[in-house]
């Protein structure tokens, strides 16, 4: 279990013990996607044909037929609520121009987000034919996979719906992730099975500022892997709060004085500082400001002139630098007054 902003690792068990992500596969896919749309590559209205070998796929499926066409956001809809396969495949060759590129794109993307641990063989996560490569991962590569995949909040449109209509109603998408809707705050991300792997799942939750991952690979069936993924996150929830020290540009300290200036200054906060204790912690955070010794007059704007340190206890847990809000002049000096 990560914090979905930081990554900061908040428990676990074996997180590198590898295995096969099964249909977790297709949150590299859905990343892919996103990340085109987003470049301007591809829209959500773009038409996603159905290829020969994307209409004989096995598995969950919509059940798409040879030439068959629907756009970007119905085959993204698709992948990730009814997990089908036959979407995965059209979506991949429509991304690069074939499966095997785009796996090879899946793998490139994996080696950019230091998933060490992760090798893609499909688009989908089906079991790998006699002589094919199979998928592999860890609990750890899949919740920072979907860390980054958390970047497009349109995702969570698809992973948090139990249900939806597909080809105009004729047919009904049925979400896997059964904490949809019993999980407060649910609504991503993917599960994944098949008998080899066993029942996996990568799960996030919102309540309040706090969001966070959780992956489980390689349960023993269906319900202990939302049931190990619920404990996850409910002590998550239970055990962590996210606090906001201080907002980007608000002033901290006290008022300044330096060498030649006019007059005193408080300097202002550079970025926003969160971070994430445990609740039992909240009563001990504490903050100081450290200003650069031998400051002098003149500065400029926003010139960096110290550091706001954010502690709990004694253990520092963030800082960000600190700026002065305007110019801070260089006062006069009387023998540098000319004589009228």
């Amino acid at each position: 279990m990560i914090h979905a902003t930081t990554g900061e690792e908040l428990a676990s068990q074996d997180p590198d013990r590898p295995g096969a992500p099964a249909s977790m596969t297709k949150m590299m896919l859905a990343l892919l996607v996103m990340e085109a749309v987003k470049e301007g590559q591809l829209t959500m209205a773009d038409p996603v044909q159905t290829s020969r070998l994307a209409s004989k796929m096995g598995g969950s499926q919509v059940y798409l037929k040879e030439g068959e066409s629907f756009s970007v956001e119905d085959m993204l809809a698709g992948l990730l609520i009814g997990s089908a396969n036959d979407a995965a495949t059209a979506l991949a060759e429509r991304l690069t121009g074939s499966v095997e590129a785009t796996i090879q794109r899946m793998n490139d993307r994996a080696g950019s987000l230091k998933l060490s641990q992760t090798k893609f063989g499909s688009v989908h996560g089906l079991p790998p034919s006699p002589g094919q490569a199979g998928d592999v991962t860890t609990p750890r590569d899949m919740a920072r996979l979907g860390m980054e995949l958390l970047k497009y909040p349109d995702v969570l449109r698809w992973t948090g719906t139990p249900e939806a209509p597909f080809r105009g109603g004729s047919f009904i998408l049925r979400n896997s992730n059964k904490l949809i809707g019993k999980f407060p705050g649910m609504d991503g991300l993917k599960t994944g099975h098949f008998a080899e792997a066993g029942y996996n799942v990568a799960v996030t939750a919102k309540r309040g500022n706090l969001r966070l991952v959780a992956v489980v690979m390689g349960a023993p069936t269906n319900q202990a892997r939302f049931t190990e993924a619920a404990r996850l996150l409910g002590e998550g929830f239970n055990r962590f709060t996210e606090v906001s020290v201080v907002k980007a540009g608000a002033p901290v300290g006290t008022e300044v004085r330096i060498a030649r200036a006019k007059g005193p200054f408080r300097p202002l906060a550079a970025n926003d500082v969160q971070i994430l204790i445990k609740r039992e912690e909240k009563d001990a955070l504490k903050t100081s400001v450290e200003i650069q010794p031998n400051l002098a007059a003149p500065l400029a704007k926003g010139q960096v002139v110290g550091a706001l340190i954010v502690r709990v206890g004694e253990r520092e847990v963030a800082r960000t630098p600190v700026v002065t809000a305007g110019e801070v002049a260089r006062k006069a000096f009387w023998w540098l007054t000319p004589w009228k």
